[in-house]
């Protein structure tokens, strides 16, 4: 679903808002397939009607699933600051249509070729000579599960496999079997080397240990605060018996304020 958001944790998430419904490059990069609208909405004409439904219309839009095949020849190093900036230039131009996905670094430098500095990224992009984007190759087949995202893939030429997912260090790529790198791309996405050929791709993510420690921890102490709440009368009850108690309670009269009928007694004594 495309719409308003409210956080920014993730990096495409600026991309989100300046999602542009004219553009068909746009349901492709963020994977919008369908359209519901009101009847007699102007839709652009990309968009395919299907099927109305009282006063909405549904429509399709062609897309390449969760994948495709691009080029991520041109590479950015930077400063997470400088990225939404950078992220929104490259949106808005035309690289998006010619599958332009430069590469991003905002942890130093990874081995992806001449980088330029993220925050000169807009005027960059603004000088590149955009071509009509050539075939790549298509995917055969795609799998998408609670943690993973699978495909079949036929390359033509050395390409970058883009995954439509925010990218995150967590992310572990197999490619033929064997693990692969993946790297950043604009606007935020995953990206994985392919060499022309057939393949099959998994990327899974795979959570830190520290994580496993962590929901130990947290159920322990559900368990502990279920047990509490459980006991809890039986624990009191000890406690008001206990030789503690009988030490206290006195020590309790002792400091309890004197009140006005006590005053009262003690004078006429």
């Amino acid at each position: 679903m495309m719409g308003d958001i409210y956080h920014h944790y993730s990096l495409p998430s600026d991309a989100v808002w300046a999602f542009d419904d004219s553009k068909q490059e746009q349901y492709d990069l963020f994977n919008v397939r369908y359209i519901v609208a009101l009847e007699g909405q102007e839709l652009p004409d990309f968009a395919e009607p299907l099927r109305q439904f009282g006063r909405h219309q549904l429509y399709e839009v062609e897309t390449t699933g969760y994948f495709d095949l691009v080029d991520s020849r041109m590479a950015f190093a930077g400063d997470r600051d400088d990225f939404n900036p950078a992220s929104l230039s490259w949106l808005e131009s035309g690289l998006p249509r010619a599958k332009q996905y430069p590469v991003v670094s905002l942890d130093g430098f990874q081995d992806v070729g001449s980088q330029l500095p993220l925050a000169e990224a807009s005027s960059a992009i603004s000088e590149v000579r955009i071509s009509t984007a050539r075939s790549r190759g298509g995917i055969t087949s795609e799998e998408v599960g609670g943690n993973f995202f699978a495909a079949a893939v036929r390359v033509e030429r050395d390409s970058t496999l883009l995954i439509k997912a925010t990218y995150h260090p967590n992310w572990q790529a197999t490619v033929d079997g064997e693990k692969a790198d993946t790297f950043m791309v604009m606007p935020g996405f995953m990206g994985v080397r392919l060499a022309s050929g057939d393949h099959q791709v998994r990327v899974e993510y795979q959570p830190r240990s520290f994580r496993l420690v962590l929901l130990v921890l947290g159920l322990v102490t559900l368990g502990l605060v279920l047990v509490v709440e459980k006991r809890g009368v039986v624990i009191s009850g000890w406690l008001s018996t206990s030789p503690f108690a009988r030490i206290s309670n006195p020590l309790k009269m002792r400091q309890r304020p004197e009140s006005g009928q006590e005053r009262r007694r003690r004078r006429r004594r």
